[in-house]
């Protein structure tokens, strides 16, 4: 489990817990904290945002519109 949080302009921050088992040892993980800002946190943000979608559909409908938007823009004219 982890944070994300969406700051604009294309970045994030994230915070992610993650537990590592060292080899050899059979008890006792270890817990990391893996911290990442800017744009490889809005990458990160990104994939969970797309992932957690439950339909194909949706997730190809968001991709185009996440690259309509890069490519022209916002549409405000219905502002």
């Amino acid at each position: 489990l982890g944070i994300l949080a969406y700051t604009g302009s294309g970045s994030a921050l994230a915070e992610v817990e993650l537990t590592m088992e060292p080899e050899g040892q059979k008890q006792g993980s270890q817990l990391v904290v893996a911290k990442s800002g800017g744009w490889a946190g809005f990458l990160l943000w990104r994939s969970v945002y797309i992932t957690k979608q439950v339909a194909l559909r949706n997730r190809v409908l968001v991709l185009f519109d996440w690259i309509q938007a890069k490519a022209f823009g916002r549409d405000i004219s219905a502002v």
